[in-house]
C-alpha cells in the first residue's frame, strides 16, 4: 500500500465484504492519530474482522479510562512521552531535578490509574515509551531517553499481565524516521506519524485482534526441499544439500529449523508436508550431521507423492482440528497455488527465492501463532496430540465404539472456581471454535472476575485415560442473575477430547450442581462459522427450545425435568 489514498480506496472496497467477526476498539491518545482508524479497519478486514473504532477525548487518557465501560472492548492506548507536557522533548534537559521528578511521579500515578480502570478490557494494547523520534541524532543519551527507560521499567513492575506491549521502535526501524515521522505535522497539530508508520503499526498489532476473535493458528506444516534445507534431497543427495549453520548457504535453512523448534516449545504443532521418498527423509532426520529438526519435534510426517492439500486434510482429520488452523510453508509456486485453490483457509507462506530474504522473513512466522494468554498446557500439546493419534489407531482394533470407550479407563476431574486455572480458562475461550456454543472471548481479568464473583461459577475439567493426560480441556461458565435462574454463558471443549462422549458426562454433573442453586437453567446456541456440529447439543441433553432465530437458539431446562441418565459410568468422576 503505497499511499494513504491507496489505502482509503482499498478500504472502501473491503467494507462491502461481509465479515465473520466483529470487535469494538476504543483508542485513547494524547497525540493526534486519527488516520490510524482506516489502517486498523483495513488490516482487520483482510482477516475477516469488522472493526468498530472510536476515539476517546484527545489528551485525556486517564479521565476517559475512568469514565468508560470497557468490559468486552479492546482498548488501544497511544501515550506519547514527548507530549506529556508541551515541548517536553526540548525542555526536559533544562528542567530542574525536582521538576523532572515531579513530572515522572505524575505520569506513574496516571499510568497506575489507567491500568486499574481498564482491568475489564478484553484486550489492552499499549505502546512502550520511546524517545527515538526526538533523540536519534544525538550522540550521547539524553534525559528523555532515560525517562522512557524508567517509565518502561515501572510498567514492567506495575502493569497487569494482560497488557500487550508494543515496541513502536520496530515500526520506525522498518520504514526509517523520514518516512514514519512528520515533524511539521507534530509542530502544527501534534500529528506525529506518517503513512509508513501507521501501515507497519497496524500489521504489527493485527495478530492480537486475530487472537481476540479466536483466529489462532495451531500447526506449522513445512515443506522440506528448499525450505528446511537448500537443495533437492532426491536429486542432489543428502551429502550435497545445505543446512549447516556454519556456512553462508546453509545458515538461513538452519535458522528455519531452529525457529520451528522454538515454536514447538510454545505449543505449536509441527509437521512435514513434502513430496519425497519417505525413507530418504527418515534417514536424513536420523543421521544427517546438520539436521536440527528430529522425529521428537514432529507430530506427523506427510512425506509421499500425494497432493499436499490432500495430506493436510488427512492430518486434520487424524488430529481433529480444522485446516484453518494450519500454516503451510513451501518454496514452490505451483504447490502454494494448489494449496490456495484446494484449501484456501490454510495460511500459505512462500519461501523467498533469495535465501537472505528467507532468513529475514522467518521472523514473521511466530505472528501467526500469537495468543492472548499462555498456560502450562502449551508445552504439553505435542504429547497430547500424539496420544490422540494412538487412540485413533487403538479404536480400529475394537468391533464397536462402546467397547473402545470402556477400555480407555477415562477419568474426569472437575475444577470449580479454581484460580490456578484462570490463564488456561481464558486461553480456551480465545482458541476453541468447534465445540463452543456461544464463542465469547475472555481475557484473564474477566475470567478472574467470574471466579471471584458470588453470582458465577467456572467449571473446568481435565481428562485422563490409559494413553495419557489430555489436560484441562473443558469449560462452562454459569451466572446466577437471581435465586431461581442460572444462565449458561459459556460451554466449550477442546477438539482433542471430542468423540469420547465426555461432554454428556460433564453436562450431567454440571446440571446436578447448578440445580442445587437454581430452579431453571437458561442457555443459548450462537451460530458461528465453525460450531455447526453443536447446533443441537442442548436438545440432545434435554433442553427445551424457547426461541429459534436465524443465528441463535434460546433454550431452558427446569429442575423438575432433569434426570441424570447414568449412561456414562465408564468415565470415572472426581472433583479437584
Amino acid at each position: 500500500m503505497n499511499t494513504y489514498l491507496d489505502l482509503l480506496k482499498a478500504n472502501a472496497n473491503l467494507k462491502q465484504v461481509k465479515k465473520q467477526h466483529k470487535i469494538e476498539l476504543l483508542v485513547l491518545n494524547n497525540i493526534t492519530i486519527n488516520p490510524i482508524k482506516e489502517y486498523l479497519e483495513y488490516s482487520c478486514a483482510l482477516d475477516g474482522i469488522e472493526a468498530s473504532i472510536r476515539f476517546g477525548d484527545y489528551d485525556n487518557i486517564v479521565q476517559n479510562a475512568q469514565g468508560l465501560t470497557t468490559k468486552d472492548k479492546a482498548i488501544l492506548v497511544f501515550w506519547e512521552l514527548a507530549n506529556s507536557i508541551h515541548g517536553l522533548e526540548y525542555k526536559i534537559d533544562s528542567l530542574s531535578a525536582s521538576d523532572l521528578e515531579a513530572l515522572e511521579q505524575k505520569i506513574k500515578r496516571e499510568l497506575k490509574l489507567t491500568f486499574d480502570a481498564l482491568a475489564d478490557a478484553s484486550l489492552l494494547i499499549m505502546n512502550r515509551f520511546t524517545a527515538l523520534p526526538f533523540t536519534y541524532l544525538q550522540t550521547e543519551s539524553a534525559a528523555l531517553e532515560a525517562l522512557a527507560i524508567r517509565l518502561n521499567n515501572f510498567c514492567d513492575k506495575e502493569a497487569p499481565s494482560f497488557v500487550k506491549w508494543v515496541n513502536i521502535d520496530k515500526c520506525l526501524v522498518q520504514s526509517g524516521i523520514d518516512l514514519a515521522i512528520d515533524y511539521k505535522g507534530y509542530l502544527k497539530s501534534k500529528l506525529l506519524y506518517k503513512h509508513a508508520f501507521y501501515w507497519n503499526y497496524s500489521q504489527l498489532i493485527q495478530p492480537y485482534f486475530n487472537a481476540l476473535c479466536g483466529q489462532v493458528k495451531k500447526l506449522l506444516a513445512l515443506d522440506c526441499d528448499n525450505t528446511l534445507w537448500k537443495g533437492i534431497l532426491g536429486e542432489d543427495g543428502a551429502e550435497y544439500i545445505a543446512m549447516d549453520e556454519n556456512t553462508y548457504t546453509g545458515q538461513p535453512f538452519a535458522a528455519a529449523q531452529y525457529r520451528a523448534i522454538a515454536l514447538g516449545k510454545k505449543g505449536v504443532l509441527l509437521a512435514l508436508a513434502s513430496k519425497n521418498n519417505e525413507e530418504d527423509v527418515d534417514s536424513l532426520l536420523q543421521h544427517h550431521a546438520s539436521i536440527q529438526i528430529k522425529e521428537e519435534h514432529l507430530l506427523a510426517k506427510k512425506v509421499n507423492w500425494k497432493a499436499k492439500g490432500e495430506n493436510l486434510l488427512q492430518l486434520a482429520k487424524e488430529i481433529n482440528i480444522g485446516v484453518d488452523s494450519f500454516v503451510f510453508v513451501d518454496d514452490s509456486d505451483f504447490e502454494l497455488q494448489a494449496m490456495r485453490d484446494q484449501l484456501p483457509t490454510v495460511k500459505s507462506i512462500q519461501v523467498p527465492k533469495n535465501a537472505v530474504d528467507y532468513y529475514v522473513e522467518q521472523q514473521a512466522w511466530a505472528n501467526h501463532f500469537i495468543q492472548l494468554n499462555e498456560s502450562v498446557e502449551d508445552a504439553k500439546k505435542l504429547e497430547q496430540y500424539r496420544q490422540n493419534l494412538k487412540r485413533t489407531n487403538a479404536e480400529e482394533k475394537f468391533e464397536n465404539f462402546e467397547s473402545f470407550l470402556a477400555d480407555l479407563d477415562l477419568e474426569m476431574t472437575i475444577h470449580r472456581n479454581d484460580a490456578s486455572l484462570i490463564s488456561r480458562m481464558a486461553q480456551m475461550t480465545q482458541k476453541t471454535n468447534q465445540f463452543n456454543l456461544t464463542t465469547p472471548r475472555y481475557a484473564e481479568a474477566q475470567i478472574k472476575g467470574f471466579v471471584k464473583a458470588k453470582d458465577s461459577d467456572c467449571f473446568a475439567f481435565g481428562l485422563k485415560d490409559k494413553f495419557g493426560d489430555s489436560g484441562i480441556t473443558g469449560l462452562c461458565i454459569v451466572h446466577y442473575p437471581n435465586e431461581k435462574t442460572a444462565v449458561m454463558d459459556t460451554l466449550l471443549m477442546s477438539c482433542r477430547v471430542l468423540g469420547r462422549k465426555v461432554e454428556f458426562k460433564f453436562m450431567e454433573e454440571l446440571l446436578s450442581e447448578i440445580f442445587k442453586k437454581a430452579e431453571e437453567v437458561e442457555a443459548c446456541y450462537q451460530k458461528s462459522k465453525k460450531n455447526m456440529q453443536v447446533a443441537d447439543f442442548y436438545e440432545k441433553i434435554g433442553f427445551e427450545v424457547k426461541e429459534k432465530l436465524e443465528n441463535k437458539t434460546h433454550y431452558s431446562m427446569k429442575k423438575n425435568t432433569f434426570e441424570a441418565s447414568n449412561a456414562y459410568n465408564y468415565i470415572q468422576l472426581k472433583y479437584a
